[in-house]
């Protein structure tokens, strides 16, 4: 989380790992840019070479996309909490706002021929209202008419 210095406004950085390949960040990047959708986080910016200061005091240049702010965390926090309190995961209506808002995302995607290929709880947000934000197009891909083999995704 950042504050913007002129707006004042909180957003996300995704801060990367300088060992990151400058040609999937870009990918990502690209893909981002190409949507625009509610219940998609939404790319506010980027830079290659950003200057980023550890907790001990250590500067480094690293990758960062700006992107808005899911103040309310993942879904799968928020469903390992659900569960805690009741045991039965969400109530049907909160199941069925969240289905709609998920559906609506990827059929956006998919019409843009973009395929997010990591989709799970971890990469599900919620803004301030817990409303979903799709995030993490780190392995996304555009479809076209070849066929993609490349394993991709999480592993459980």
């Amino acid at each position: 989380m950042a504050e913007h210095e002129e707006t004042k406004e909180l957003v996300a950085l995704k801060i990367l790992k300088s060992s990151d390949d400058l040609k999937d960040i870009a990918k990502e990047i690209r893909t981002l840019s190409k949507l625009k959708h509610p219940h998609i986080t939404n790319l506010l910016g980027y830079d290659i070479n950003a200057s980023y200061i550890k907790k001990d005091g250590k500067k480094l240049e690293r990758p960062v996309i700006v992107m808005d702010l899911a103040e309310r965390g993942t879904l799968f926090d928020f469903l390992k909490a659900s569960n805690s309190l009741n045991k039965k995961g969400f109530p049907e209506p909160v199941a069925r706002r969240y289905f709609q808002q998920l559906i609506t995302a990827i059929e956006y995607c998919h019409a843009n021929k973009v395929v997010h290929r990591d989709l799970k709880p971890e990469n599900i947000l919620l803004d301030s209202k817990y409303n979903l934000k799709v995030a993490d197009f780190g392995w996304a891909t555009i479809a076209d008419k070849q066929k993609h083999i490349t394993q991709a995704g999480t592993d459980r």
